[in-house]
C-alpha cells in the first residue's frame, strides 16, 4: 500500500501566474468547469469540489506535472528535446519548471509519458544490480509484443513475489536498449482533501511505485536487472528468458559471470582516455590491503587519475614490474564522467565487486558502457570475445 501523497497546490498553481490560460486549458481538457476569467483560487476550488472520474484523471495528471517539475525533470525534458528534435519554440530559462512540464505534455503526450519513465529510471539506486550475458544477441523486432510476452510469464510467478497484487509494466527504447519498468501496485480511486492552512492537496491516490527495472541490450545480448531483492531478480531473469527468448537457460546464473575488472586500475599504464570534449577523473576509491596477517580497508577521495601514486604506494621505479597483489585489492571506485554541458552530461559512476555498476541510466547509458570497456574496467560481452577468438 502506498502512503498518502501530497503536493503544494499553491506552489504548483502559482507557477502559472500571468499564464493562467495554460492551466485553464488543462482543466477544460478534462471537463472540469471553472469560471472566467480563470484564477488560481478557482483552480483550488475546482480541484476538490468535484467527485468524478474526470476529476480523478485531472488530479493524476497534476501529480505527473508536479513530479516532472523538478531539477531532475528539467534535465530529462532538455534531453528529450535534443534526442527527439522537438520543434520549437522551446522552454526558455525564465519559464517555470511547471510550465515547461505542461509545455512538453502539450507538444507530445507520448514523450511526456516517456519523460516520466526516464525520471523514474533516474531514481535507481543500483545496489542490487545483476548483469547477465545472453547466449546470443537477439534484436527485438516488436518491443510492445516482447514486453507483453514477458508480462504474461511474470504474472504466472505472482505467487512467488511477496506482497504483489498484480504487475504493471512500462517500456521504451533508448537506442539499442530496451528498458522495462516493473510496477507492483494498481492505481486506486483518487480521494482528495484540501488542507487550506498549509496550502496542500492531500490524496490517497496509489500511483504505481517503481519496483524493478530491466535493460536488454539488443546489440550485445546483455540483460541488466535492477531489483530490490535477489529473489525478485531471479524471477525477472527467468521470466524474461522464457517470455521473450523462449528458453529459461538463455541467460546464465549471475554468479558465473564476472563483469568488472577493477584490478586494471593498478596497471602501470592505466588511464581514462576520452574523446571530443568529454572528460573523466577518479573521485573516490576503496582498497583492501594486507598488513602482516591482517586485512584493512581504506577509502580515498580525490580528483587524480594516477591511482598508484594517489594511494601512496612506495615505488621508486615505475617502469619495473610489480606484483599487483602487493598493492591491494580494489573493492570499489567512483569515476566522474563529463559528457557535455549541464547536469544531464555529468555521470557519477560507482563500480564495486564483480558486477555492481551504479549510475543514472536515464540518459547516455550506452556511452558510459563504451567508456568502461575502453578503459578495460568492464569486460567486453562474451559474444564479442568469442568473435575475437
Amino acid at each position: 500500500m502506498s502512503n498518502q501523497r501530497k503536493f503544494s497546490y499553491e506552489a504548483l498553481f502559482s507557477a502559472f501566474l500571468s499564464h493562467e490560460h495554460e492551466l485553464s486549458a488543462l482543466f477544460t481538457e478534462f471537463g472540469v468547469q471553472i469560471s472566467s476569467p480563470f484564477t488560481i483560487d478557482d483552480a483550488h476550488h475546482a480541484l476538490v469540489s468535484g467527485n468524478s472520474a474526470e476529476h480523478d484523471k485531472l488530479t493524476s495528471e497534476l501529480y505527473k506535472l508536479n513530479d516532472l517539475a523538478s531539477k531532475k525533470g528539467s534535465v530529462v525534458i532538455k534531453s528529450i528535446i535534443e534526442q527527439f528534435k522537438i520543434p520549437g519554440p522551446h522552454p526558455n530559462p525564465s519559464m517555470t519548471r511547471e510550465r515547461a512540464a505542461l509545455w512538453l505534455r502539450r507538444s507530445n503526450q507520448s514523450l511526456f509519458e516517456h519523460a516520466l519513465d526516464c525520471l523514474a529510471v533516474d531514481g535507481l539506486q543500483g545496489t542490487t544490480m545483476g548483469l547477465f550475458q545472453g547466449r546470443l544477441a537477439i534484436p527485438i523486432q516488436d518491443p510492445t509484443l516482447a514486453v507483453a510476452d514477458f508480462e504474461k510469464q511474470l504474472t504466472g510467478c505472482l505467487s512467488e513475489w511477496k506482497g504483489a497484487e498484480s504487475f504493471i509494466l512500462r517500456h521504451y527504447m533508448d537506442q539499442n536498449l530496451l528498458v522495462i519498468m516493473v510496477f507492483c501496485e494498481r492505481t486506486a480511486e483518487v480521494q482528495r482533501e484540501m488542507d487550506h492552512s498549509r496550502g496542500k492537496v492531500m490524496t490517497s491516490i496509489r500511483r504505481p511505485v517503481i519496483q524493478d527495472v530491466l535493460f536488454y541490450n539488443t546489440s550485445t545480448g546483455e540483460l541488466e536487472i535492477e531489483a530490490g531483492q535477489p529473489s525478485h531478480r531471479e524471477i525477472l531473469r527467468k521470466s524474461f528468458a522464457v517470455g521473450v527468448m523462449g528458453d529459461d537457460s538463455f541467460f546464465p546464473q549471475e554468479e558465473f559471470s564476472r563483469v568488472l575488472q577493477l584490478q586494471k586500475l593498478l596497471d602501470q599504464q592505466f588511464s581514462l582516455p576520452t574523446r571530443g570534449n568529454h572528460s573523466a577523473k577518479i573521485t573516490g576509491i576503496k582498497v583492501r590491503k594486507a598488513q602482516g596477517k591482517k586485512f584493512f580497508t581504506s577509502e580515498h577521495s580525490c580528483s587524480r587519475t594516477d591511482v598508484i601514486e594517489l594511494l601512496g604506494w612506495d615505488r621508486t621505479d615505475f617502469n619495473a614490474p610489480v606484483d599487483t597483489k602487493e598493492l591491494g585489492k580494489i573493492e570499489s571506485v567512483r569515476i566522474e564522467l563529463t559528457l557535455g554541458d549541464g547536469r544531464s552530461g555529468l555521470k557519477t559512476i560507482e563500480l564495486s565487486g564483480n558486477n555492481r555498476i551504479k549510475f543514472n541510466r536515464s540518459t547516455h547509458t550506452e556511452t558510459v558502457y563504451e567508456y568502461l570497456r575502453a578503459w578495460n574496467l568492464m569486460r567486453a560481452p562474451a559474444l564479442a570475445e568469442e568473435a575475437a577468438a
